[in-house]
């Protein structure tokens, strides 16, 4: 029984087994880091609603939602049916906190966490005092609707503010208080010394959700616009109005000194001055120190190279080939329109280097009468024309 002939698919198939491999692994590997990653966390900036980092407050909106407020998020400022806002980073400019103090003194309750706001009473001192964070006690405080929050606990960077006149003062520390009240036509500006109980690794510590609640929805249905900042394209800013005066000003500086070194440079007084041209070699200045080089290192060898290559492309040219072409098609060439021999010839072209200085005499010499009898043969040979160039 004759066994078949292998059809050769085998080491095909191995082959690209092979190089599919590699592919394969990376993929592999894709997946298992995706696996073992988990899905993509939604970070964001500090203070962000929507981030579910330590320092987001995405906890603090699903939090007033279970309480029954409706939660807005906005860059803007709040609208008429919005009862609390919360500013917890206050990037706004004059004319919109103007804004947003009307809507205060129309009924509005603010709630702010940025120390550093206009909005908020002139800062004591800091809230914490050492390298530890200690709880501060609601003490003598006049707001009913903080009645049951007793304890909170600020962050390293929380402030303590100094009260008005006419406000109300909660959790005091020496020398002010961390929670202001101040009242603004029919609505109240409540200033927190910092926003940091309100984030999500925060919010669950001491009476944060009672503060939270207390403050934001006091009641099911309440509606609260969180005025967060606006996201990376989402400003109204263009890139000059974010340059400080002093940036300008520096910028203008360095235009105005370029224009001068411009001016300065580009000016020329006085006569035009001649500019040294370089010095012009003859030719057959040129060639003799060539010589004299290759003569004095010894290289007959490159010298006689020179001389063939030089005659080669002169019997090319004069018998019609192409400069490049071949010695032994050149003495081909040589012995059928002149007669010479052809060795003779293909050996001048091809010989090599001469044993001392008379050889390579001897060899220009050769070169020379081969030269001048291309010459007069395609002389003798060229067709006959009148003073017009006809034949």
């Amino acid at each position: 029984m004759s066994v078949p002939a292998p059809s050769g698919r085998g080491p095909e198939r191995g082959e690209r087994l092979r190089t599919a491999l590699p592919i394969v692994l990376l993929v592999a590997g894709i997946v298992v880091a995706a696996l073992v990653a988990g899905p993509p966390g939604q970070s964001g900036p500090p203070l962000d609603p929507a981030s579910t980092a330590a320092d987001g407050t995405r906890a603090l909106v699903d939090s007033l939602r279970g309480l029954g407020a409706e939660v807005e998020l906005d860059s803007s400022l709040p609208g008429a049916q919005a009862d609390v806002a919360l500013l917890l980073t206050d990037n706004l400019d004059d004319d919109r906190r103007e804004e947003l103090r009307a809507w205060v003194r129309d009924g509005g309750v603010l709630v702010t966490g940025d120390s550093f706001s206009p909005l908020t009473p002139e800062v004591a001192g800091p809230a914490v005092t050492g390298f530890v964070s200690t709880g501060l006690e609601r003490g003598d405080c006049a707001l009913a609707a903080l009645d049951d929050v007793d304890e909170v606990e600020p962050g390293q960077s929380s402030v303590a503010y100094e009260a008005p006149t006419g406000s109300t003062g909660c959790f005091g520390v020496d020398g002010g208080t961390w929670l202001v009240a101040v009242e603004e036509g029919a609505g109240t500006i409540v200033a927190l010394g910092g926003p940091e109980v309100l984030v999500n690794d925060r919010l669950a510590a001491a009476d944060h959700p009672q503060l939270a609640a207390a403050l934001l929805a006091p009641r099911a249905g309440t509606r609260v616009a969180f005025l967060r900042p606006p996201r990376p394209g989402e400003g109204e800013a263009t890139l000059s109005d974010l340059l400080p005066d002093r940036v300008r000003f520096a910028l203008l500086q360095l235009a105005v000194a370029f224009v001068v070194l411009a001016w300065w440079r580009a000016r020329r007084l006085g006569r035009v001055v001649a500019e040294p041209q370089p010095v012009e070699l003859p030719g057959s200045e040129l060639v003799t120190a060539v010589g004299n080089l290759l003569q004095h290192t010894g290289a007959r060898g490159r010298a006689a190279g020179v001389l063939r290559d030089d005659v080669r492309r002169t019997l090319a040219e004069r018998l019609g080939l192409p400069q490049t072409t071949p010695p032994e098609q050149v003495a081909a060439a040589v012995a059928a329109r002149t007669g010479t021999d052809r060795d003779e010839t293909l050996a001048l072209l091809t010989s090599t280097e001469p044993v001392d200085d008379a050889a390579l005499v001897r060899l220009a010499q050769a070169a020379e009468r081969l030269r001048l009898t291309a010459l007069r043969h395609t002389a003798e040979h060229a067709p006959q024309t009148d003073a017009r160039g006809h034949p």
